[in-house]
């Protein structure tokens, strides 16, 4: 390293042998070398003079080196602070590599190492299990309330799988939301089951942090060794299979199952497929039939989108739209479809109202009334034709969030309807505080009212409740003429279901009206 002293040492022998060299010239050199090469010694050049030479030599030379050592020493210092600074940021880029910065777990990399190392010393009596943990709703929260608070919640979860796990287990946080858990196997699965259920109930407690309620959830992948395989590579994708079909289904757990590898390679190609699909419209809305039951005239169309892919066939909706939302791309998927059906339905009556679904994903997203306005706008298609449909579940996930958007979007001209009602949360509360135009009879209670005296009573129920609200009711999966009847009897204001038309492609729908007298004089 070099050092102020060391460069002092090294200047100070300079100026030594340049004294010792000029002295040597003076006294005993130049007296022998001058007469030689035929040069006079000159007269009056006495030892004082000889003095006044060397130190006028040495001076000079000690002037002319002063410059290039400041220089070399300031280089020199440079050039050892960037190597510090080298070997700081290599020991905290292995740091960060080792240890997640915002939850003081170990990586994933940490993780696969350890793993990697447990698994090459596992004998074939003893195992081990890898739980991979997806926090639900992490992300919603972080986009609502800040990445700082993101930071606070990472580290509350991190505490609260450390206190749970035995001490020879291994925590990690591999991904954004997602966190795993290695340690010796069980002797029987109904324990890892147990330690499975257990976190998640452990992790699902509201989190109270700077007087914010965060309302997270879990849900866990397990795979177990040697049984889903025998190193870190196979183990981590029979995990996240296991977590891939557990996520159907949030809250819970599953253990690996063979054909769940099947399914996890199908969905990401999907996923892969979903992105070109969106861009290119080949995801297009089929339009099902609204229809009054007082008179039968269709007053609408409910948009449902379809995937027709080129290798696999049909999609169902649920599986493309849940591969959407765990990819960030459901609102493009969205936007996209909005858009054709708004082009669509500018062509058909201008009494003809479309009504579309949102995932409860979308009612975190502050920005969406705008982003649908801008849709309306670019399409020239009036808020009052447009009806929203939202699920119970998306407004117990984070009301204030959700009620500050569909009120934003009523107060724009765009009705807001309450879909499946009956089959999830809601509450009186909740048709009291969020703007509801309509509530959907879930499908459910219509295909059982003529054999299930309580479900007809239940339907009764509803349109008593709805009644003294002031809003609009729609029977859903009406399928057969005496269900239609019926429901129009006890005053439910409009219908949809195979009774009147199953969904069709937007080139059916003129035909459709036209075969439909009632919607032509409306329209007239």
């Amino acid at each position: 390293m070099v050092t102020p002293a060391s460069v002092l040492v090294s200047f100070a022998a300079m100026l030594a042998l340049m004294g010792i060299t000029s002295t040597s010239w003076e006294f005993a050199i130049r007296d022998q070398v001058l007469p030689q090469l035929g040069m006079s010694l000159g007269t009056g050049f006495d030892d004082a003079s000889r003095w006044r030479f060397i130190l006028t030599a040495v001076a000079f030379a000690a002037l002319s080196q002063i410059g290039p050592a400041l220089m070399l020493f300031r280089a020199m210092r440079r050039l050892d602070q960037a190597r510090i600074a080298v070997i700081k940021a290599r020991e905290e880029a292995d740091s960060l590599a080792r240890y997640d910065p915002q939850s003081g777990l170990p990586s994933r990399r940490m993780l696969r190492d350890h793993m990697r190392k447990r698994l090459a010393v596992s004998t074939g009596t003893s195992g081990y299990a890898l739980l991979l943990i997806e926090i639900d709703r992490f992300k919603a929260t972080t986009d609502l309330h800040g990445l700082q608070m993101g930071d606070k919640l990472l580290l509350e979860i991190a505490n609260r799988m450390k206190r749970l796990l035995p001490p020879e287990a291994i925590a990690s946080r591999v991904s954004g939301e997602e966190f795993a858990v290695f340690l010796p196997r069980p002797g029987k699965l109904e324990a890892l089951g147990k330690m499975a259920q257990q976190m998640i109930s452990h992790l699902s407690v509201h989190y109270q942090l700077e007087g914010i309620d965060a309302r997270l959830g879990a849900t866990i992948g397990i795979a177990v060794t040697p049984d889903n395989g025998t190193d870190e590579g196979d183990v981590m994708r029979a995990a996240e299979a296991a977590l891939y079909r557990a996520k159907h289904k949030p809250g819970s757990y599953r253990f690996f199952e063979p054909a769940m590898d099947e399914e996890l390679k199908r969905s990401r190609r999907l996923q892969r497929d979903l992105n070109g699909a969106i861009t290119g419209n080949a995801i297009v809305p089929h339009y099902q039939p609204l229809v009054r039951l007082a008179d039968g005239e269709v007053v609408g169309f409910e948009v449902l989108a379809r995937w027709n892919h080129p290798t696999q066939g049909f999609i169902a909706p649920d599986v493309f739209i849940s591969i959407a939302e765990d990819s960030a791309l459901i609102g493009q998927l969205t936007e996209s479809v909005l858009k054709q059906a708004c082009l669509d339905a500018a062509k058909w009556p201008d009494h003809l109202k479309i009504a579309m679904n949102l995932s409860p994903i979308q009612l975190k997203d502050i920005g969406l009334p705008e982003q649908i306005m801008r849709t309306l706008k670019t399409c020239n298609f009036p808020p009052r034709r447009l009806e929203i449909e939202i699920t119970e579940t998306a407004l117990v996930d984070d009301d204030k969030t959700a009620n500050g958007i569909l009120t934003r979007l009523r107060g724009m001209g765009i009705e807001i309807a309450l879909d499946d009602f009956g089959t999830g949360y809601s509450s009186l509360q909740n048709l009291r505080m969020f703007p509801v135009t309509k509530l959907k009879i879930d499908k459910s209670f219509v295909r059982s009212m003529n054999r299930d005296a309580n479900a007809k009573k239940l339907i009764s129920g509803i349109l008593a409740l709805s009644r003294s609200l002031g809003i609009a009711t729609t029977a859903e999966g009406i399928e057969e003429p005496a269900e239609a009847d019926h429901l129009a009897s006890i005053d439910c204001d409009f219908g949809q279901g195979y009774f009147y038309a199953k969904p069709m492609i937007a080139d059916d729908v003129p035909r459709f009206l036209k075969g439909n007298a009632r919607t032509l004089s409306a329209a007239q």
